[in-house]
């Protein structure tokens, strides 16, 4: 199962760009641009996440 989006020019797969994509079309048209930013700041929080743990990942293999 994957989740992708496409909107106003902009689409893509996976959680992190769902969730930007759809805050930014939330704020953009202005159906509730409260949940438009806590979209955003989650899907950057949680590619944060997903970077960390990759870079964990490959310094624990020569670690």
């Amino acid at each position: 199962m994957t989740q992708s989006i496409f909107g106003l020019g902009m689409g893509g797969t996976g959680i992190v760009t769902v969730l930007i994509i759809a805050g930014i079309l939330l704020c953009a048209t202005n159906v509730n641009a409260a949940a438009g930013q806590l979209a955003i700041w989650g899907g950057i929080g949680i590619g944060l996440i997903f970077g960390g743990l990759g870079v964990i990942g490959i310094v624990s293999r020569y670690v």
